[in-house]
């Protein structure tokens, strides 16, 4: 590059990445990749603000109802986010929501998701835990979503880590099953 067409260059540069660091804060988003951030608590009307509110891990879960497992094998669709052993347990309100076919808000289902393992004699045995998923049932909370808030909580956290992007994933997936009052699982004999 000659001498005298560098300096423009490099102030064209600059000033171009001054736009982009301006945009970027003010929260514009400048190109496809760029991701805008979770909303905050002064951007929210009180109903969203609930909705966005965390929900808790369900302690004691393992004691409610269980509804069924299942096995989702290497080869499936699913296999890389929900592959393994699961577990899908209630709570009373649920369990009362399996039988008439309409959930009450108060409802919980866990959907406890665990590796699996070959074991020496070659049965197949639950390996560590990979995830535990939760589904809320607040009618009012929840209205954008069929009444229905998720959460999903890693092996041994208590926080919930989708985000609101994925919730919205979680709820478009329960969708079809709309019939069904959003539930997939359906209580067994």
């Amino acid at each position: 590059m000659r001498a005298d067409t560098a300096a423009p260059r490099r102030r064209t540069v600059i000033a171009l990445a001054l736009v982009v660091a301006g945009a970027l804060g003010s929260g514009l988003a400048i190109s496809a990749g760029y991701a805008a951030p979770e909303p905050t608590s002064a951007d929210l009307t009180s109903a969203e603000a609930a909705a966005h509110a965390p929900i808790a891990f369900p302690q004691g879960y393992t004691r409610w109802t269980h509804i069924k497992s299942g096995l989702i094998p290497a080869g499936h669709p699913a296999f890389a986010s929900y592959g393994g052993l699961h577990h899908i347990y209630a709570n009373e309100l649920a369990l009362a929501g399996y039988r008439d076919g309409r959930f009450a808000d108060g409802a919980m289902l866990a959907y406890d998701l665990f590796e699996t393992r070959v074991t020496p004699d070659g049965s197949i045995d639950q390996g560590p835990r990979r995830h535990v998923d939760v589904m809320v049932k607040d009618a009012r909370r929840y209205a954008a979503t069929g009444g229905w808030g998720y959460a999903e909580f890693a092996a041994g956290a208590d926080a919930d880590r989708l985000n609101s992007g994925q919730r919205a994933g979680c709820a478009a997936c329960h969708e079809h099953r709309k019939a069904q009052g959003y539930v997939f699982s359906e209580l067994q004999g």
